[in-house]
């Protein structure tokens, strides 16, 4: 089974327990023989394969609900979802329904954020905050300004659930946790339990 995560710039390949990343461009649109989600807008009508987005429901009220956040949701039923990739995801699930969730600035954005506001405030990216203690520098000062508020964001609406993390900042940050996993290939698992539920 070929699973595809098709973003904005990268195609995010699954096939034979292996995961490849492409440029979108890369990509070969004769293939036929795959299942994907897609966010992509201008590759719409190029995918031959099988689109994975009506394919399922998520008992919820949100509008406006992403595929790679609805697929996610589909595949935990009690939980915290955070997909740490250039936006940051948390969304919630309880007994299979979806109750919310929020969208936060990706960490990279927040370094590049704080370097334009001024030249003073361009740091090299570190491995996250060591102490909960007030800075007493810029870098520190910094980093826990990107870090306190998010880590702080999440354990607040996760006291009562495990987290699920995933995303390519998702396993640094599953190290502020003791209730969290982190997966690689979280959303090819709920990609794969779509498929196997709704269409084979």
């Amino acid at each position: 089974m070929k699973l595809i995560d098709f973003g904005n710039t990268n195609a995010k390949i699954y096939h034979e327990s292996k995961i490849t990343t492409i440029k979108v461009e890369e990509f070969d649109f004769s293939q036929k023989d795959f299942y994907y989600i897609n966010v992509n807008k201008s590759i719409k009508d190029k995918l031959k394969g099988i689109n994975l987005e009506d394919k399922f429901t998520i008992n919820s009220n949100y509008k406006g609900l992403g595929i790679d956040r609805k697929v996610l949701c589909y595949y935990i039923n009690d939980g915290v979802i955070v997909d740490a990739g250039t936006a940051i995801t948390v969304d919630v699930m309880r007994d299979g329904a979806f109750e919310g969730g929020f969208i936060y600035p990706g960490i990279a954005s927040f370094y590049n954020l704080y370097k334009d506001i001024s030249p003073l405030l361009k740091i090299q990216r570190d491995s996250g905050i060591k102490s909960f203690s007030l800075p007493q520098n810029t870098t520190e000062a910094i980093e826990f300004g990107i870090y306190f508020p998010l880590i702080n964001g999440i354990k607040e609406i996760s006291k009562d659930y495990k987290i699920y993390f995933c995303g390519g900042d998702g396993k640094e940050l599953s190290n502020y946790f003791e209730n969290a996993t982190f997966s690689e290939d979280l959303i090819f698992k709920a990609m794969k339990k779509i498929v196997e539920e709704n269409i084979c």
